[in-house]
């Protein structure tokens, strides 16, 4: 495969557990952008050797050991499997910078994300050199930001330049010595590290796109409408949503948000049904391959105790359940709500 002028490269970093969010990212990423290069950082051989089978486009797959530092491998028994893929994030950044010398940029996106619209479209002009996103809190979430911070990780680019590459490795220092989920006043996770940013290297930019990076924490600031088969916040279009908190369940029920929080019907119809028919399609190409694979959907009984405890937590959630079809016939009834272009 050809990287020369490459513009851009996104990338993710998972395991097999979320082998099939990591599908619909690719996927929508190739429908809305006719020549970003997306790379699989596998944390797990499992993930690799099925994505080697599907022989996806304009993709690179990174196994474990290509990318993993002697440092990483000194840590990675001591922290868990969340706070090591964490730490991943800038190192995967610096080894595509290493690897594709010729791309502008190079992205990290949480796995749990589908692109809308072309992505390319909020990267800034020459004089950044990276590129966040700020977590813009509804006011039912503004406490989160003391413990969370301004900047949300799922989503960090940096340019392949002298100053973006001495960004990512700062920031990877800092996730090597200390990458805790545990928060602190000055850290937390891969994440505060980011509020420092613009104290060392004043060459980067705070996204002001307010569909780059949407999630359920700011979604409700804004109207979320439909223009012909485009979606909108506000006036901008959705180019990226980071759907934290969904979780599958094995009986073939999703909850679109963990906890009691309501995510309105409009929003739901908008962002979230497009994203489980992208979830169906997924699991069934790799229940193509290997029919009993269920990595990634929670057993719902042991998540949610007994059948007390089970029908409370219904009906709290209720109007967040929603059913999806892992039945590899239904793969011809998936449907995408959303259509491929950056305006």
């Amino acid at each position: 495969m050809s990287t020369k002028n490459m513009a851009s490269v996104y990338c993710t970093i998972f395991d097999s557990n979320y082998l099939a969010r990591a599908l619909v990212l690719h996927a929508s990423l190739m429908r809305v952008n006719r020549s970003a290069l997306f790379a699989f950082f596998c944390i797990d051989d499992c993930s690799a050797d099925l994505l080697d089978r599907l022989q996806l486009e304009r993709s690179i797959i990174v196994r474990h050991e290509e990318f993993s530092s002697p440092e990483l491998k000194q840590i990675l028994p001591h922290r868990s499997r969340g706070e090591y893929c964490w730490t991943c994030k800038p190192v995967a950044l610096l080894h595509l910078m290493a690897r594709i010398p010729d791309a502008e940029w190079v992205v990290y996106v949480d796995t749990d994300m589908m692109f809308f619209s072309d992505p390319d479209a909020a990267l800034p002009g020459p004089t950044a050199h990276y590129l966040l996103t700020p977590h813009r809190f509804h006011h039912a979430f503004e406490r989160s930001e003391r413990q969370a911070g301004k900047h949300n990780a799922g989503y960090v680019a940096g340019r392949c330049s002298s100053i973006g590459k001495q960004a990512m490795t700062w920031w990877k220092d800092k996730c090597l010595a200390s990458c805790s989920s545990i928060p602190t006043e000055t850290t937390y996770a891969d994440q505060k590290y980011l509020d420092e940013f613009s104290k060392h290297f004043l060459a980067g930019d705070s996204s002001s796109h307010k569909g780059l990076n949407a999630a359920p924490w700011n979604i409700e600031n804004y109207q979320v409408t439909v223009d012909e088969d485009l979606v909108r916040v506000d006036d901008m279009t959705l180019l990226l949503y980071h759907f934290q908190g969904l979780q599958l369940f094995d009986d073939g029920t999703a909850s679109l948000y963990i906890g009691d929080r309501y995510l309105p019907r409009d929003i739901q119809a908008a962002i979230y049904t497009p994203y489980m028919s992208e979830i169906t399609r997924a699991y069934s190409s790799i229940r193509k391959m290997v029919p009993e694979f269920k990595d990634g959907l929670i057993d719902k009984r042991r998540t949610q105790g007994g059948i007390v405890a089970r029908t409370l937590s219904f009906i709290r959630r209720r109007r967040n359940i929603v059913r999806f079809e892992l039945s590899l016939s239904l793969e011809k009834t998936a449907v995408n709500l959303y259509k491929s272009t950056s305006k």
